[in-house]
């Protein structure tokens, strides 16, 4: 029997992993604890030597599969502390910062089978999620990853869901963002006086969109203008209100055989379009000249549902609606909803928000496949924070990149963490947004930048 230090380090916070150890450590009949740390996570063990390094190998191999394994590093201490059992202890946090930040991840399909059940406790319940899905970068406020460092803090878990939480064999175990209607985050529908409608708020959006109106939805990042794709009329009153004459816009899907409807989908754009990061995927329309009022181009941006809220929004009757960012002329999109129904009150006639505070606005990512790869035109929700490898950088680096359609990124020990877009920084309300997403990554990543990469240009 020995006792052994183990550090994980990479993306392993806020994708299962703690509960996945546990399960692990079953198999192996170790005994110990793991947590948290603002490394990654920290293992300590006692077992069979040689049982204990298959079981280093198998972190590696058979970890969840949203998290991303870095290194695993084993150190082995003198003595035993003679473990009873196995438990996830209480995170440490520390001065240096060096774990890794888990994107947003689209809902996955046992809690939407969950929400479509007549029968489960969070049926029709808009924030469904799990340690497999659910929002994390826009929710997190730092590190360690726990509720109380997320806008989770403001919902105390009911006694079921504290159950699940504390339950080994559910998929809940663990999962910070944890909820149900009883205690998590509650959406609201207001008219365009700001007045909210009593009953249920999906629906008043629904019926909204059937008729023709312009509603203002609250998602992961922030919020969108939505109306219905096919609705011409209702395009072109959008494009008047939000003073958008030939820009495209984008476009949600119900599912892979509504999108075939306006686009051709290929194998590999399907396959982006339904990954767990829901990029808007650049489609070719199956007839040149339709949906003009959607795009003038031969191509329209596509996406697919990634909230709960969103599917249930659609419902089973609603094949596409337009979906462009609720933002002022080269402003961020808005992300609170005081701000939306102040300013929007002239472009939406409603509005279905929630209480869920967003903590960081992220705009959906755009891509176009080109030759079966997926090229960036807008890298941002479902990809940020991920950073990008790159061994030879050691330095500690802010490239403040370009004024139009701007964004940054830091580097730190062999890592590039390119941030969301933010947009255009002539514009002062995008130019405080992006002094503020710096100051949020140097203090998530722990980056105190040697050296400022910028355009010297005069304007």
């Amino acid at each position: 029997m020995i006792r052994v230090r183990i550090n994980v380090r990479g993306i392993v916070q806020g994708v299962g992993f703690r509960p996945f150890i546990h399960r692990l450590v079953r198999e192996y009949h170790f005994s110990g604890w793991v947590r948290n740390t603002s490394f990654g996570a920290e293992l300590e063990l006692e077992g069979e030597k040689n049982r204990l390094t298959q079981f280093a190998e198998a972190i590696k191999s058979v970890h969840p599969a949203l998290a991303v394994v870095e290194s695993v590093e084993v150190s082995e201490l003198s003595g035993l502390n003679h473990y009873n059992g196995f438990k996830i202890a209480e995170s440490k946090g520390s001065a240096v910062m060096q774990t890794l930040v888990s994107p947003d991840v689209a809902v996955c399909q046992d809690c939407l089978d969950e929400m479509r059940d007549p029968g489960d406790r969070r049926y029709g319940y808009p924030f469904i999620n799990c340690t497999n899905c659910g929002p994390r970068f826009t929710l997190i406020k730092s590190v360690p990853y726990d509720r109380a460092a997320t806008s989770m803090a403001a919902f105390p878990m009911c006694s079921d869901c504290t159950k699940e939480f504390h339950d080994i064999e559910n998929r809940r175990y663990h999962a910070q963002p944890d909820c149900c209607a009883v205690c998590g985050p509650k959406a609201f529908f207001f008219d365009s006086n700001g007045e909210e409608l009593p009953g249920d708020a999906i629906e008043h959006a629904r019926a909204y969109l059937k008729a023709g109106k312009i509603v203002a939805v609250k998602g992961l990042g922030g919020i969108h203008l939505a109306c219905g794709a096919a609705d011409a009329g209702a395009a072109r009153l959008l494009r008047s209100r939000k003073r958008r004459d030939e820009k495209p816009f984008a476009v949600m899907c119900r599912d892979i055989s509504c999108a075939e409807k306006l686009c051709t989908v290929t194998r590999e754009e399907e396959r982006i379009l339904a990954s767990h990061r829901r990029p808007i995927v650049l489609l070719r329309k199956k007839e040149r000249g339709s949906y003009e009022h959607v795009s003038e181009s031969n191509e329209i941006g596509v996406m697919l549902p990634y909230t709960p809220l969103h599917y249930l929004l659609m419902g089973d009757d609603i094949d596409a609606l337009i979906m462009t960012s609720a933002n002022l002329s080269d402003t961020p999109i808005m992300y609170q909803n005081d701000e939306a129904l102040e300013k929007l009150s002239g472009i939406a006639d409603g509005f279905l928000l929630h209480d869920r505070q967003i903590q960081t606005r992220c705009d959906d990512s755009l891509v176009r496949v080109y030759h079966g790869g997926e090229y960036f035109l807008r890298r941002s929700r479902g990809y940020v924070p991920l950073p990008v490898t790159v061994p030879g950088v050691k330095s500690r680096i802010l490239a403040c990149g370009a004024e139009q359609k701007a964004s940054f990124c830091l580097s730190k020990d062999g890592y590039v963490f390119p941030s969301q877009h933010i947009g255009d920084l002539k514009n002062m309300e995008t130019l405080e947004n992006y002094e503020s997403q710096i100051r949020h990554f140097a203090q998530l990543f722990d980056i105190d930048a040697q050296a400022v990469a910028c355009d010297l240009h005069p304007d």
